[in-house]
């Protein structure tokens, strides 16, 4: 990755966690950077880390994750996780061999002592004696999957679900019953307790309709033949899918629960397809053609390819791997309870070829099936020495919707997408100044307006185009944004502050940032292609 992208665009959540959140640790990461593993790599744990942004805590390698002693120690590595290859004896005999200086080992030393010191530690008789799933975190988790899942179609409204016309529903799709978060290594979150969206729907309807519920689909288990994992990626089982169309034919509503689950999109290994697995497409045309009123509902982390849902099925809800709770969200999403108000986080392609990596044809790569680090550590299996695989970010700044946006390649759903069971006016832009200097923040108002019959919460989204700038740009770059809550009829005034600094770029030649002067165009709006006003100021 280039200077000016990894300054841009990788490293500032990075920058906020350690300068804004004040880390007190740091992992390194598996993979190398420019040519050096992160756990060595003095760019990113000293120059950057430490010197640039003022971090004084510790840096821990991840699990298998450190390749040297002497680079690694130099280059800002506390903690070798786990034992003592490179950290123990061979340290403290390149130590005595004047290979590494005292310097280094009491610099070291001293990052750990002051976390250690900064952090009062919990008596043994006191640790892990109170209960955490408590009900005011259930809260926390509703509140966080409420927010989050995104409206992609109504068609015909749908949405909300009215139960006194859909006496019998049909809920159908393994994922509806599907647990995602009660165990698995690594990345993997053992919840107290999870609400499947099946279990939601029955909390939340109760006896006002009947639920029917059938599989629909054999979600994909990850098994290894000679020649490596089974695919996702086949067509529907035949006996699953006339169960779940005699299902549909005998119900008012068919809610399709599809997506993905937790082994294909796991760790360890990047998914091939964005396809939906299990031959769920082929599934829901079954069912579409068996009851046209169809509610398609997607569990997933990622894209996916919606080409044939959004075709298809009138209404599309997606509501991402959604917590311990998600399955009462969803329920009134559904339902009404709750107006959907999500956005979403990344651009939809309409093909996987129309994302910039694969575009570049920096992807998809060879690597070695099944080699993971973690699970091998994990599991005591012996571990295969996969070949190096070398990724180019050769988008440089144009990532997702910077690149759609910027090349015109038209999505499938956009980047802050979004709709809602109310509708919103955008109104009289203005800013407080015309121009604006380095230390300055542009303050933008307008009025928003929910001009339905349903209360809700609209995101706002302001993006910045650089009209007459010298330096490469993207089209438009998010710069701010705001979550509104309105009642039916209300209108309030928003202000969205856009730092001066934050629209600075990394000079590649001085190695720092500079600030261009030129017009800016401040736009707002739903998502990066509805923008609804325009107005400009100078820099």
């Amino acid at each position: 990755a280039d200077e000016r992208t990894m300054r841009e665009i990788y490293l500032p959540p990075f920058e906020r966690a350690v300068v804004e959140g004040d880390a007190y640790g740091v992992m390194a990461a598996y993979n190398k950077v420019n040519g050096y593993w992160c756990s060595e790599n003095a760019v990113l744990l000293d120059s950057i880390l430490r010197q640039d942004w003022g971090f004084a805590g510790i840096v821990i390698s991840d699990w298998g994750g450190t390749h040297s002693t002497v680079r690694a120690v130099e280059s800002g590595l506390n903690v070798e996780m786990p034992g003592n290859r490179y950290l123990g004896q061979a340290l403290l005999d390149s130590v005595k061999a004047g290979i590494v200086s005292e310097a280094v080992i009491n610099e070291r030393v001293r990052e750990l002592l002051r976390v250690r010191m900064a952090i009062k530690p919990i008596p043994a008789e006191q640790a892990n004696v109170t209960m955490t799933a408590k009900p005011e975190q259930a809260k926390i988790a509703y509140d966080v999957a409420i927010k989050s899942m995104v409206l992609l179609k109504n068609e015909g409204s749908l949405l909300p679900l009215d139960l006194n016309k859909y006496k019998k529903i049909a809920v159908i799709g393994e994922n509806a019953v599907r647990t995602m978060g009660l165990g698995g290594v690594g990345a993997g979150v053992k919840a107290y307790n999870e609400i499947t969206p099946l279990k939601g729907l029955q909390d939340r309807i109760g006896n006002k309709a009947e639920l029917l519920y059938a599989q629909g689909y054999q979600g994909f288990t990850r098994s290894w033949g000679r020649r490596g994992p089974s695919s996702p990626y086949h067509d529907a089982d035949p006996k699953l899918m006339e169960e779940a169309v005699k299902v549909a034919k005998d119900a008012d509503l068919v809610l399709f629960i599809g997506g993905n689950n937790r082994e294909v999109e796991t760790e360890g290994s990047d998914r091939t397809s964005i396809q939906l697995p299990a031959g769920q497409d082929q599934l829901l045309q079954a069912l579409v053609a068996a009851n046209p009123n169809v509610v398609t509902v997607i569990v997933a982390g990622a894209p996916t390819d919606l080409t044939t849902v959004k075709e298809i099925s009138p209404a599309i809800v997606y509501s991402w791997l959604s917590g311990s709770e998600g399955g009462h969200a969803l329920a009134d999403i559904l339902l009404g309870a709750v107006a959907p108000s999500g956005k979403l986080p990344m651009t939809f392609p309409k093909k996987l070829e129309d994302s910039p990596a694969y575009a570049l044809k920096n992807y998809p790569q060879v690597r070695e099936a099944g080699d993971d680090v973690f699970v091998d550590l994990t599991q005591n299996r012996q571990r295969r020495q996969a070949p190096a695989v070398h990724a180019d970010y050769s988008e440089g700044l144009l990532v997702g919707y910077r690149w759609f946006d910027t090349k015109d390649v038209e999505p499938l759903y956009p980047f802050g997408f979004g709709l809602s069971y109310t509708t919103f006016n955008y109104a009289n832009i203005a800013t407080d100044k015309a121009k604006y200097s380095s230390k300055e923040s542009i303050q933008v108002t307008f009025e928003l307006s929910n001009t339905g019959s349903v209360a809700a919460e609209e995101v706002v989204q302001l993006y910045v185009t650089r009209e007459d700038g010298q330096v490469e740009w993207p089209e438009k770059e998010l710069k701010a944004f705001d979550r509104v809550n309105l009642k039916p009829s209300e209108t309030k005034s928003v202000t969205l502050s856009v730092p001066v600094s934050s629209l600075r770029y990394w000079d590649e030649a001085t190695h720092d940032w500079q600030l261009e002067h030129s017009t800016l165009n401040i736009a707002v709006g739903a998502s990066s292609r509805d923008i609804k006003l325009n107005t400009s100021v100078q820099i």
